[in-house]
């Protein structure tokens, strides 16, 4: 009886020792399996960072006609108001003063926009031929005590190449208005020169008359754009996370259409400045081409989507895997890692890693204590997936089956 209960006694004591043991253990001497049950693959995938915000459709503005009276009388109106003119058509005729005076004007006039014409035409050929230049990757060096080479890699210009294409967009825009006004001159120069002391003045742009002053103060014309934009809000918050030239998805609400935009204007300065409430930012934001807007009229409400940043074919895991900025790894040698990640957008579940995994790794999202760092790990087997099951597909299996018994 004492011997039977000497042996549970150094049963019990062996058990607790190496229990004790476990747990003092650093992780180096006593080996220890890690079972997993979920994992999962670090993946890729497109991801978005978007503000939202509420717009509401309009007029992209308007343009004003004016008349010196110094320079002649006026004479008649050729539209009316509510009339849709195109670039060029008639809007009113004047009678000059001073003929000769009147011909020097409007050759000075010619002259200094063909001047502006070339200027601008030469800033867009010198950007548009400016190559941006790619940044090599750099060695930094050797590290001395373990003789790896540090090696940093930067990142492509894109905001450069950004700033490059607004830039012309902006350029080609002011271009064209040039272009304008110098064929308005030269159409008032030739009806100077041609009828000797009456001019016709033509619409600078399309749109429709929305005023005409019958006391003739300037503007004695209001022409309103006939295109078509969206105005918005932004509260402060955002306002610094938005700039123009970032692209919107413009969803109306009165149906399910849904359009694609960029942010064209966005004001600096607030409506109003209240210690006591909010400051709101007015933006503007204007339809990419060929986009159908024929069953769209001013005054219909949109939800609007600015994507602010983007991460493409990024390595994304499930946020649910990343705990204090560790992930752990399963290694193709069998071993748990814990691993610092670097994390950046977050959309919906998909979290981007920056740096600390790559697309392909194996991850888990169990809880596991610190010390398992370095262990082996084991998984459930599962028999649905394992190929022996599916033998019968296999044209020679009994060949493959005799081969390998025999090789045993």
């Amino acid at each position: 009886m004492r011997k039977k209960r000497m042996k549970w006694v150094a049963l019990i004591l062996f058990i607790g020792i190496n229990c004790l043991l476990v747990l003092l253990d650093d992780g180096e001497k006593v080996i220890r399996q890690a079972y997993i049950l979920t994992w999962d693959i670090v993946y890729k995938t497109d991801l978005f960072e978007k503000v939202e915000a509420e717009g509401i459709i309009s007029y992209s503005g308007e343009s004003y006609v004016y008349f010196d009276k110094s320079i002649g009388s006026f004479d008649s109106f050729l539209i009316e108001e509510g009339s849709v003119v195109s670039v060029g058509d008639p809007l009113f005729q004047y009678q000059v003063n001073d003929y000769a005076a009147t011909e020097t004007l409007l050759s000075y006039e010619l002259e200094k926009v063909d001047g502006e014409i070339d200027a601008i035409e030469d800033a867009i050929t010198e950007m548009v031929s400016y190559r941006i230049p790619k940044p090599s990757t750099p060695v930094v060096g050797n590290n001395d005590e373990d003789s790896t080479t540090v090696v940093v890699t930067q990142q492509e210009p894109v905001e450069a190449e950004l700033i490059k294409e607004q830039f012309i967009i902006q350029k080609e825009q002011e271009l064209a208005a040039k272009k304008e006004q110098e064929r308005s001159i030269q159409s008032q120069l030739d009806d100077l020169q041609e009828n000797g002391d009456t001019i016709t003045v033509e619409s600078p742009i399309a749109g429709k008359v929305k005023e005409i002053s019958s006391t003739l103060n300037d503007p004695i014309i209001r022409i309103e754009h006939m295109d078509l934009q969206v105005q918005g809000e932004l509260e402060e918050a955002a306002r610094i996370e938005v700039e123009t030239g970032q692209p919107v998805e413009i969803t109306l609400v009165n149906g399910e259409q849904t359009l694609q935009g960029s942010i064209s204007h966005l004001e600096d300065a607030p409506h109003e400045v209240n210690i006591e409430s909010q400051s709101i930012y007015p933006f503007e934001v204007n339809f990419k081409q060929d986009q159908n807007l024929e069953s769209i009229l001013p005054g219909y409400h949109a939800d609007l989507a600015i994507t602010v940043n983007e991460s493409i074919d990024s390595a994304t895991v499930d946020a649910s895997f990343v705990n204090h900025h560790h992930v752990w790894k399963m290694n193709e040698k069998g071993k748990m890692e814990l691993v610092p990640v670097q994390t950046g957008i977050q959309m919906g579940e998909d979290l981007e890693v920056i740096s600390g995994l790559s697309v392909g790794n194996v991850v888990t999202k169990e809880s596991i204590d610190s010390s398992y760092r370095g262990m082996p790990f084991v998984t459930p087997l599962k028999f649905k997936d394992v190929a022996w099951l599916d033998v019968g597909r296999y044209k020679d299996w009994l060949l493959f089956m005799t081969t390998g018994i025999m090789t045993r």
